[in-house]
């Protein structure tokens, strides 16, 4: 078990501005988007989460999880988890957003909205995703794999 999935089991994630991957990649947050960690990053502590919303997808392999730190409510988080074992398949920290607090689903993607109107999308577990913030450019990008 990955120290990500323990301390998801106290609904603790790392606090990282970005999305951090149960197998160790991490992608960086930037105006344009996000992009893959390339260097060792120096990361901080872990924080509690509040979830406001949650939706099973794919006929109940995953579940995806929003909500807010609880220490500091502007910080935005989104989890999607494995309903196999119950462990974050990844985590997204958005220090921009403010909470996220509604799940769409349509056309085989899923949106996350927060209350400030930034956006992330992606096709779990994570094909595509795009992360915006209200004044971003809806051409910012980037496919993970």
């Amino acid at each position: 078990m990955t120290v990500m999935a323990i301390k998801w089991k106290n609904q603790e994630v790392r606090n990282y501005n970005g999305l951090m991957c149960s197998n160790g990649d991490i992608y960086e947050v930037h105006e344009t988007g996000m992009a893959r960690a390339q260097e060792k990053q120096e990361l901080s502590g872990w924080f509690n989460v509040a979830i406001l919303a949650q939706e099973e997808l794919y006929g109940g392999q995953y579940i995806v999880k929003c909500g807010e730190a609880m220490e500091h409510g502007s910080i935005g988080v989104v989890i999607l988890e494995s309903l196999q074992n119950h462990e974050p398949v990844w985590t997204f920290v958005s220090n921009q957003s403010n909470p996220f607090d509604q799940i769409i689903i349509k056309g085989g993607l899923v949106v996350v909205l927060s209350t400030s109107g930034a956006v992330l999308r992606f096709g779990a577990p994570m094909k595509e995703a795009r992360f915006l913030l209200p004044s971003t450019s809806i051409h910012d990008s980037i496919s993970l794999k």
